[in-house]
């Protein structure tokens, strides 16, 4: 079927209920690189990533560079700390994915303050099938809004389209929906921990999971 509309998913709290066993793995993997006083407020960093609140972290404990020796180094202490956790889904996730893919004329692509090998392995976890290209994550981007507008172009390639005629992003968390509006794109917020917050901001659509928001992508 034809995509002439996009999905752009978050992961972590959307798809997969990871973000505790993230933050967990994240801080772990820190502290195996020297690192001893770690920030865990993790929402009060300028960028809501992996690669910046790595990098803040490391070159402010360490004072040294968090060059890319050391950032791919903490990708596998942060994917190895994973493979001991069970990675469950949000209740729904890999066939509302089928569905969108199989059913609808939406397009799917991810979007990830994760690193890639993190983000990858959790999809994996869950029996979502994905193809590379349509991942973009944090490891050689800081910004939300860089994420997410690269995985739009790459899905635009990706599906042969110049333009998509709707763009829904599908997040957690309050940077998710600011991310959407500072993009003008469409989102709907999914999970009960940031709910509140979500439409107190003024976000206007919510679920508590991915079970019953199949009549959102019902244009065919």
């Amino acid at each position: 079927m034809q995509k002439s509309k996009l999905i752009v998913f978050d992961i972590d709290g959307t798809l997969t209920n990871s973000v505790a066993l993230h933050q967990k793995a994240f801080v772990e993997a820190l502290k195996e690189l020297g690192v001893q006083h770690i920030d865990t407020n993790f929402k009060a960093y300028k960028h809501h990533t992996d690669s910046f609140i790595a990098k803040s972290i490391y070159e402010q404990d360490r004072n040294t560079p968090f060059t890319n020796d050391v950032l791919e180094h903490f990708e596998w202490l942060l994917t190895d700390k994973l493979f001991e956790s069970d990675i469950e889904e949000i209740k729904g996730a890999a066939e509302l994915v089928r569905h969108i893919e199989d059913d609808t004329c939406y397009g799917v692509c991810y979007a990830t303050g994760s690193l890639i090998q993190p983000a990858e392995y959790k999809l994996k976890s869950v029996a979502i099938d994905f193809q590379e290209e349509l991942i973009v994550a944090s490891n050689k981007l800081h910004e939300r809004e860089q994420i997410v507008a690269q995985a739009i172009d790459n899905a635009k390639s990706y599906y042969d389209v110049s333009q998509f005629n709707n763009i829904i992003s599908i997040g957690d968390g309050l940077w998710d929906w600011i991310t959407a509006q500072n993009l003008g794109l469409d989102f709907i917020g999914i999970g009960e921990v940031n709910k509140t917050v979500l439409l107190d901001n003024g976000a206007q659509h919510h679920f508590t999971d991915l079970t019953n928001c199949r009549h959102m992508f019902a244009d065919r």
